[in-house]
């Protein structure tokens, strides 16, 4: 391994970081033109089967996604037989890693920590302990984003048993808990770290220990300031009277006030930086804190408890993606009265052509699959136009009445990606994206088209097995062909003049509306295709709205609550998109609860609402029924 290299489609540029079996190396992604850090894993054996599993097991794995934590891509062999190694890849974050000595003002500190614990909470809420939080496993973006790293020492509980894992238990005096040196680490554990970081984090070196490993919470530096009760909260002897990890990320962000108010993380003061991966060379001397975050993360193929099977490494975003539907006030005023503080307001009769593919409300997605693709796979296979929103087409593949395969087109409003590694058929760019377990995607960039791609994905809608990126590649072969005739075909018969399809989801909500959320600019939403989604995030906490038009059959869960809004049927649905999360859906048409055909509606969606905020269920009902009111007086 040289720079210059390549470990599949990976071009080494830096490394190795550290030697030996589990060398690092810095790459780039040559199709999508992206940083990454390589990791050669510590196999027992350089088989096939040895590296089937660990990409299964890396695939579980890929799916931790969340903000505050450093992701894994996938797994990469070089080579085959007895001299094949196996890497891990890597999300790289240049900023560095902290380094545990520099002092930061408390307050930065604690915003540190606070996103430190909203990860902790993830990892939590799926039964997975961290076991070796300290600075330097936690990462700094060049933007000032904290990412928990380095999973060597993570495994699975369940419930209150923990499963002790195989070989010698690792961890860092300094920082871990007084029951983690008994080898039985829990969740509070991962607190009691946290705590003791952010001290050191503060003060410059970790918090002083009185008899059997505990903190002398007494002789905490006065430098804590403002952080001396939280921290003395979490560095509690006893794990039951530390904090949990939401409750610390809330009393964490509450030291730390607004986030607009707090300095810059100072990078080159704070985190032993890691070397550019455009800029090839020998490793400085600060190489081996550099690859913190990447040198020492998991190790799939040791048999802990953290990765046994296919759901028990899946640990999916704690952030809600809200989906938000909202319209004016129902007070009286009319969608007229507040006209000027809605500048994304467009009537709907006028709807934007752009998108370069024409008007995008007479654009028909299913032009772009035929059923006749797939005859070669061997299941029926039934397009269905009203599947999900307008922007999208759905081919569902079924074998013995059982639908297995999705196949979707749906067209998405963003800047292309990098088309320098595509496969090009005339004027269309394939991107291919790695495969996932139960999913492989593709995205189709138009020449000249700058803010709209085609997306074409095939996933697994049942446990069973198929060839998804064949089946996903019939697919595109099909929409390229279409899309190289010329302008793609139009709706046929266009949708009704009553549809919601036909409506503006971004000029429902006016800014008095979105008052109720804080932090929210309802002048700066993210506009989907057809101008059918719109998205606000808040600039102060993690709250966000989302209003979308959807279609297609509901299925209600048994904590739904039916209600009237605005003269339209409606059902309000408690954390249907996760912790914090309100769903409510408004019925174009008079909801009947026999009726299993496909139903337009409004959707509105708040999320990632703490317990200290206003209850999302009361916000999403506020805002639904202000879009209905709206939809109706329009």
């Amino acid at each position: 391994m040289r720079p210059g290299g390549k470990v599949g489609k990976y071009r080494l540029t830096k490394g190795p970081v550290n030697g030996g079996r589990g060398a690092v190396w810095f790459a780039v992604d040559t199709e999508l033109d992206r940083p990454v850090v390589l990791k050669r894993t510590l196999a027992q054996d350089n088989s096939r089967a040895a590296f089937d599993e660990l990409l299964a097991e890396a695939r579980a794995l890929a799916k931790f996604s969340h903000p505050n934590v450093v992701t894994l891509y996938g797994a990469e062999r070089a080579g085959w037989g007895p001299k094949a190694t196996f890497w891990l890849v890597m999300e790289h974050v240049t900023g560095g890693s902290l380094n545990g000595t520099a002092r930061l003002p408390a307050k930065l500190a604690a915003h540190i920590g606070a996103q430190v614990a909203n990860a902790l909470a993830a990892l939590h809420a799926k039964g997975i302990v961290h076991c070796d939080v300290k600075p330097h496993n936690v990462v700094i973006t060049e933007d000032g984003v904290a990412k928990l790293a380095d999973f060597g020492a993570a495994y699975r509980i369940d419930g209150s048993t923990t499963n002790t894992p195989s070989g010698p238990f690792s961890l860092t005096p300094a920082y871990a808990a007084p029951e983690a040196f008994r080898g039985a680490p829990e969740r509070a554990s991962d607190l009691f770290s946290l705590g003791a970081t952010v001290y050191a984090l503060v003060t410059g070196e970790a918090p002083p220990r009185g008899p059997r490993r505990t903190i002398r919470t007494d002789a905490l530096s006065d430098d804590v300031g403002p952080l001396r009760d939280v921290l003395t909260a979490l560095l509690q002897r006893d794990p039951g009277r530390r904090p949990g990890a939401e409750e610390a990320q809330r009393a964490l962000a509450e030291v730390a006030g607004p986030v607009d108010q707090l300095p810059r993380v100072p990078l080159e003061e704070v985190t032993k930086r890691y070397p550019p991966p455009e800029e090839p060379g020998e490793p400085d001397e600060h190489s081996e804190h550099a690859a913190a975050g990447a040198a020492r993360l998991p190790s799939l193929l040791r048999r802990r408890p953290l990765l046994t099977g296919g759901t028990a490494a899946t640990v999916v975003a704690i952030a809600v993606v809200a989906t938000v539907l909202g319209l004016q006030d129902g007070d009286g005023g009319g969608p007229s009265a507040h006209a000027d503080e809605s500048p994304t307001a467009t009537p709907s009769a006028t709807a934007g052509v752009g998108f370069g593919l024409g008007n995008p409300r007479t654009v028909d997605p299913c032009a772009l699959l035929s059923t006749g693709s797939f005859e070669r796979f061997g299941h029926e296979a039934q397009l269905d136009p009203q599947y999900g929103n307008y922007d999208r087409c759905d081919v569902v593949l079924s074998s013995d009445d059982d639908d297995i395969v999705d196949v979707t087109a749906d067209l998405d409003t963003e800047d292309p990606p990098s088309t320098a590694a595509a496969r090009t058929s005339g004027k269309v760019s394939v991107v291919t994206q790695p495969a996932e377990s139960g999913w492989c995607g593709r995205t189709l960039v138009l020449s000249g088209v700058r803010d709209t791609v085609i997306r074409v994905e095939a996933k697994l809608t049942d446990d069973t097995k198929a060839p998804l990126c064949d089946i996903a590649d019939a697919a595109v072969e099909h929409a390229v062909t279409v899309l190289n005739r010329g302008e793609v075909p139009r709706r046929s018969p266009e949708l009704p003049a009553d549809s919601l399809a036909q409506q503006d989801a971004c000029g429902l909500l006016h800014g008095r509306a979105l008052e109720v959320v804080p932090g929210i600019d309802a002048r700066d939403p993210d506009v989907g295709f057809g101008r059918w989604t719109c998205d606000w995030a808040s600039t102060t906490n993690r709250m966000t709205v989302r209003l979308v038009f959807d279609q297609g059959v509901l299925s209600i869960p048994d904590n739904a609550r039916f209600t009237e809004l605005a003269g339209h049927d409606a059902v309000v649905m408690p954390e249907y998109e996760g912790d914090g999360s309100c769903t409510v859906d408004v019925f174009n048409r008079p909801y009947r609860s026999s009726d299993d055909r496909p139903t337009e509606r409004l959707r509105l969606v708040v999320g990632g609402a703490r317990a200290k905020d206003r209850p999302s269920c009361e916000t999403a009902t506020d805002l639904a029924r202000s879009a209905t009111a709206a939809l109706s007086a329009g």
